[in-house]
């Protein structure tokens, strides 16, 4: 049994979530060279000094964004495989994984 999450864990858990999201949308717009923390912080309204208390670097960051991106990609492999009904059927499944 874990023990229960503190209103500080909690708040540094959802900011970290912020952070992600706007990296990510950030990505999404202007692409990886062009992230910038000191935009992140500004739409959060905080200093850019702060972000890098929950990312050490603009690179941690990124690698922060790639890895969600491996884990949802990977997720949504893990449920197309298993919403083929006949797991002998190999190229049904790979299918599924592929689309």
């Amino acid at each position: 049994m874990s023990a229960p999450r503190t209103a500080r864990a909690i708040a540094r858990a959802e900011l970290t979530r912020a952070i992600l999201d706007l990296a990510g949308h950030q990505l999404a717009e202007v692409g990886p060279a062009a992230l910038s923390v000191r935009r992140i912080a500004r739409e959060l309204d905080m200093a850019s000094s702060a972000v890098y208390r929950y990312f050490p670097s603009r690179d941690a960051l990124l690698t922060a964004l790639i890895v969600e991106g491996y884990d949802d990609l990977g997720g949504r492999a893990e449920a197309a495989d298993s919403a083929v009904d006949d797991r002998t059927d190999h190229a049904a499944r790979w299918r599924a994984v592929a689309h």
